[in-house]
């Protein structure tokens, strides 16, 4: 199965940027010592942990969906996670949702010359210089973080987060467009960390 949308890829933007995130580390002990006559007791000795925060991997965020691959590979994270739905930035069809639950059928966003090569192995051609695909229906169930937020359809720059217009998972589910029209079903960035959907944009396709 193959989907072409002849839209302009200029309403969007192909940038990145990268978040880490912090954890525990091990902590800096420092002591304060009582001292007081000789017939009291022996100094004791008070621990303070201050924790010292190191990066223990990566966090991925919406504004890296063109960050992780060349032009010749699909964008985002790919389209070949293997089973479940790993951490990463993935493209796709939302088949249903809720707030608590995402039923995902993953897509293969193509640009530049891959876009080209992949629709000419296909005896298709490409508009505006990007192509998707959808070799296989497999939907992924993924769940939903309790804090994630959503962007709707008329972000268009999801590479710049100073233009970010963020919405609850609910009121994109309500209307996933904005000011912009979706398709039916509508497609969809998710980033996943810690096997959940910690954010998710709709993509604008005429």
């Amino acid at each position: 199965m193959r989907f072409k949308y002849p839209a302009a890829l200029a309403a969007i933007a192909l940038a990145a940027g990268l978040t880490a995130c912090g954890g525990g580390g091990t902590p800096n002990i420092t002591y304060t010592i009582t001292s007081g006559p000789s017939s009291t007791a022996s100094p004791v000795a008070t621990p303070i942990a201050t924790p010292t925060p190191v990066v223990t991997g990566h966090f991925y965020t919406l504004d890296e969906t063109w960050s992780l691959s060349p032009q010749t590979v699909p964008q985002g994270s790919g389209c070949a996670p293997g089973s479940g739905l790993p951490d990463g930035i993935w493209f796709g069809q939302v088949t249903s949702w809720s707030t608590t639950q995402i039923a995902f059928d993953m897509e293969c966003w193509w640009t530049g010359s891959g876009a080209l090569a992949t629709a000419a192995a296909r005896g298709d051609e490409v508009n505006n210089d990007y192509y998707i695909t959808n070799d296989a229906t497999t939907v992924r169930l993924v769940s939903v973080a309790g804090d994630a937020f959503a962007l709707k359809a008329d972000v268009l720059n999801i590479s710049d987060t100073s233009s970010w217009v963020t919405h609850t998972v609910a009121q994109v589910i309500a209307d996933p467009g904005g000011t912009m029209p979706v398709g039916n079903p509508p497609i969809v960035w998710l980033a996943v960390n810690g096997g959940v959907v910690t954010s998710f944009a709709v993509q604008f396709v005429p």
